[in-house]
């Protein structure tokens, strides 16, 4: 190990989060992807048994994981056939050995007017104090270029082609650190990210000219660690429209007989509550996935109150924890008898912050563009009739709907769309609109 931290100020020698939750690995032994993921070799070659190998200036190993990382996180790999002297390309060429970044351009560059993050490690003489030694430089920002810092490390070091040395990246909501063999070289400021890393280029970086590989270094064994699983938070709001009252602006809770049940009655995410408080219209299913198509990274019932707000079954609060890591996710949400719906865009789940996702403003909040109805001017539902849960009003549904009436079915039952506690031809009008209209979930 190097023993260069008694060389830094002692402000870089607190302690770091230790993030210990593996979360991806690959050994570069070859450009077999993982599930979901891309690996692109241009211009350079696998060594057997060692890994991947920067043979040109233009060498560039390219992965796009399959989802972005955390906010919070640990990066390492590591290197060998490794000498920044003697590999150094003449013509003043930055040689990049690692960079991360939350969006990818044919010039990278562009990335620098935009909200992206990125990290790079520079080496080469150019980051040197005399002849024979040589360092590198460690640049990052967290959003965009206004927020840029670097800095060069170790500028006079000599290095052997025969060891093999482990670089490690740290980044967290106020700093990124870079480690070399587990001694801190830097820590730059790295608070306000809101785009997290997805693509990591080994070699050369995707920028213009003059931003090359470090020829003959062999790369292998990365791993990306995250924080163990500590909740996220999200403030939301969405409507039924069967429940919907123009007048009250408000939904309406169920009668006596159809009162909202202790036991929630999604299977996905069972909860069992002591006691339901006064103004809870019924319970939702709400989760978070990664992708728009994937599957929930996790799922909760929770109460949604007749103001439209979402409600946190164990603490009573409009600010509901779900069990996630930090990262970007669309939040879906289920109902008994209404279509579900799916957040346009993913939010940013910062771990510090509430996200706030609200499905009342417009169809614009809706993945798709469709599934919801206008109540009132600037006021959107969830549509009624997907009493069957296949994300559609269909003449499925119709068939529920009329088992129910012809049975008199009445209390907390899934074919009660106007949640009124009887099954009627009110119930049936609602279906009927949202049928002709050929009513369908947006969400994958």
């Amino acid at each position: 190990m190097l023993l260069l931290s008694l060389l830094l100020p002692a402000v870089r020698l607190c302690s770091q989060p230790a993030h210990t939750r593996l979360i991806y690995s690959h050994s570069l032994l070859n450009a077999t992807p993982g599930a979901g993921e891309s690996i692109v070799n241009s211009g350079g070659g696998f060594v057997a048994g060692k890994g991947w190998q920067a043979t040109t200036e233009n060498s560039q190993l390219r992965i796009t994981l399959a989802s972005a990382l955390p906010f919070e996180g640990t990066f390492i790999i590591n290197v060998t056939n490794f000498d920044p002297v003697s590999q150094n390309l003449p013509d003043d060429i930055k040689q990049h050995i690692i960079n991360l970044y939350s969006r990818i351009y044919d010039n990278n560059k562009d990335i620098f007017e935009t909200d992206g993050s990125w990290c790079n490690i520079r080496t080469g003489v150019g980051y040197s104090t005399g002849e024979g030694v040589a360092g590198f430089k460690f640049l990052a920002a967290a959003r965009g270029i206004d927020t840029r810092d670097e800095e060069r490390c170790i500028e006079d070091h000599t290095w052997s082609l025969t060891r093999t040395y482990e670089f490690k990246i740290i980044w967290t909501a106020t700093y990124i650190y870079c480690y070399l063999d587990g001694s801190l070289m830097s820590r730059l400021p790295f608070a306000g990210q809101i785009e997290p890393f997805r693509y990591l280029l080994i070699g050369r970086d995707n920028l213009i000219w003059g931003y090359g590989a470090q020829p003959g270094v062999i790369f292998s064994n990365v791993r990306i660690y995250g924080p163990q699983s500590s909740p996220v938070q999200l403030s939301g709001r969405l409507l039924l429209q069967g429940a919907y009252e123009v007048g009250s602006h408000a939904m309406r809770t169920p009668a006596a007989g159809a009162a909202v049940p202790l036991q929630s009655p999604f299977p996905q995410a069972p909860y069992a509550a002591s006691t339901v408080p006064a103004g809870i219209v019924d319970w939702v299913l709400v989760g978070l996935r990664s992708t728009p198509t994937g599957a929930p990274v996790v799922e909760r019932s929770l109460w949604l109150r007749s103001d439209g707000r979402l409600i946190d079954p164990a603490t009573a609060g409009t600010t509901v924890t779900l069990a996630a890591v930090t990262g970007s996710y669309y939040v879906t949400v289920q109902t008994r008898n209404h279509l579900a719906a799916m957040s346009a865009t993913a939010l940013v789940f910062d771990g510090l912050n509430a996200s706030n996702c609200d499905f009342t403003t417009g169809m614009a909040s809706y993945y798709g563009g469709k599934g919801a109805v206008q109540m009132e001017a600037g006021v959107w539902a969830l549509q009624a009739g997907d009493i069957n849960g296949d994300k559609a009003v269909t003449a499925a549904d119709f068939s529920l709907w009329q088992s129910a009436a012809r049975t008199g079915t009445a209390g907390y039952a899934a074919a009660d769309l106007n949640l009124d506690g009887c099954c009627t031809t009110r119930d049936y009008v609602l279906w009927f609109e949202n049928a002709r209209a050929s009513a369908a979930s947006g969400m994958p």
